[in-house]
């Protein structure tokens, strides 16, 4: 190992107090809209659902985005939704080329 070489921690208490997540590297910030569930003839417990595609509004989007998509809603595959928890608050990101469709 290089002599020179230190581990750095950083005390990031604060940073992003009061401000407002911005996303990078052509990400989107989401929020996911609930869907209504419908009656139907099997039930499907919450936790085995998996719903292939998300209805989203989208809140901010990175500066490299082709088209600024925010106060949009979107329609986007689920599997490549990224959760960030900070100080227990949850943002949700979706990479620029999982969105299906805009409205």
């Amino acid at each position: 190992m290089d002599p020179d070489f230190s581990c750095r921690v950083w005390d990031v208490t604060g940073l992003l107090e009061g401000t407002t997540m911005k996303p990078l590297n052509r990400r989107l910030l989401i929020e996911v809209q609930e869907e209504d569930l419908q009656q139907g003839t099997f039930f499907v417990p919450a936790e085995e659902r998996v719903e292939e595609f998300l209805t989203a509004w989208v809140v901010a989007c990175a500066d490299d985005c082709a088209t600024n998509l925010a106060g949009k809603t979107v329609v986007v595959h689920s599997f490549g939704r990224e959760e960030v928890t900070v100080k227990g608050k949850k943002y949700t990101f979706i990479g620029e080329n999982h969105l299906i469709c805009v409205k």
